[in-house]
């Protein structure tokens, strides 16, 4: 059994020589001639297609990734490939990044996040993680999901409001959506120039889910004429090419980083080690073990300080967000094949993160409303209890 293994996927050889001889390669190298005999390939989001894999004795794919946009669904089911993801693993890192970004946006701004109003469009795994966080923050947040709306049997849904209702109304816009471009509800460009007239005057955008679900070009002309005060970038259309233009709009600007925590790409090899593993009729032989954070408790004298502060000051001191937007925009200039080159070396070598759950706070003279906020956005407390919405 050959499997090859992408050098992105942490833990990789450690899980997967479990199951046979382990080839290492750089993903972003791949090539038909190193995959042709391997029996599994286990990548992040490399591009699974005919061009890689035809005539390759592959029959089992591991994408350690929550999106599949990278997938020839089609041809791998042509040609007898079997192939899976990872749709939650990196969820928490996600709603990390995106509570962080908000506490930095606010901050920065001088706005307050308690009262004010969120369109949260896709209310799915980490949609759900997103709105339970503002809410525990004290924002309102309006769902807007048609595809749960869709189903009389999911009773919650049916509450859920139109797009154009919640994007009329809302300070913050937040879509968690998949990529789609077929169905009843296709998600592509669904925020375009039309749409995007249609919401408050001055909010602010948030896009963590896929580029394309904005209209790269509507998006700059809103936030030129003000229609949009601001927007948090991380995901780009065409990605690894993205628009330096709406990079030097942007508030944040990062190159999808936010599901790149440790935990989230741990989580990612796990998933599809399993999946692996139950393809091969094996059980799981290892239970990996991640070492300590860098930063294992937090202590710090909350007395009489703002809940937010607080708060922006904790996440800032974990998340990445701040210095991933610098270093991002040391490449927006640089000549277009530099760009994409520089947005992929990006991604392949960040920088060790840590999720909020790795974390204790120890906060002193802390309210019980902090300290309930603190735990809904992810943080452990003292008890050892860490409180994961």
């Amino acid at each position: 059994m050959k499997i090859v293994c992408d050098t992105n996927l942490p833990l990789g050889r450690t899980l997967f020589s479990t199951l046979g001889q382990v080839t290492l390669a750089d993903g972003s190298r791949l090539t038909p001639e190193l995959v042709r005999d391997a029996d599994m390939l286990m990548v992040r989001d490399v591009p699974l297609n005919k061009a890689l894999l035809e005539g390759s004795s592959v029959r089992f794919i591991g994408t350690a990734v929550t999106g599949t946009d990278h997938v020839d669904a089609d041809w791998l089911a042509e040609a007898g490939i079997r192939w899976v993801h990872a749709p939650r693993a990196n969820g928490e890192s996600v709603a990390d990044y995106c509570i962080a970004a908000l506490l930095e946006y606010a901050h920065t701004r001088h706005h307050r996040l308690d009262g004010a109003t969120v369109a949260l469009i896709g209310v799915g795994w980490i949609g759900g993680m997103i709105r339970r966080r503002c809410e525990a923050l004290g924002m309102r947040v309006l769902c807007c999901d048609p595809p749960r709306k869709d189903n009389p049997r999911d009773v919650e849904a049916q509450n859920f409001l139109p797009q154009d209702v919640v994007l009329a109304q809302a300070d913050y816009i937040i879509p968690f959506v998949p990529l789609t471009k077929e169905g009843p509800h296709p998600t592509w460009h669904m925020l375009n120039a039309e749409t995007l007239k249609g919401a408050k005057y001055g909010a602010v955008l948030i896009n963590m889910a896929r580029g394309a679900v904005c209209d790269t070009e509507a998006l700059i002309a809103a936030l030129r004429d003000g229609q949009l005060s601001d927007a948090i970038i991380d995901v780009w259309e065409g990605e690894p090419d993205f628009s330096p233009e709406l990079a030097d709009l942007a508030f944040l600007a990062t190159p999808h980083l936010a599901g790149h925590s440790y935990e989230g790409k741990v989580n990612g090899t796990i998933a599809v080690y399993h999946a692996a593993c139950a393809y091969l009729g094996k059980q799981p032989a290892v239970q990996p073990i991640l070492p300590p954070p860098v930063i294992p408790k937090i202590t710090m004298d909350v007395q009489n300080r703002p809940d937010e502060e607080v708060l922006w000051f904790i996440t800032q001191k974990l998340s990445m967000v701040v210095a991933d937007h610098l270093n991002f925009l040391d490449i927006v200039h640089l000549p277009e094949a530099q760009r994409r080159r520089r947005f992929a070396i990006q991604r392949r070598t960040y920088p060790y993160r840590r999720q909020f759950c790795a974390t204790t706070l120890y906060l002193q003279h802390a309210s019980p409303t902090l300290l309930a906020k603190a735990a809904a956005i992810g943080f452990r407390l003292p008890d050892g209890n860490a409180v994961t919405p």
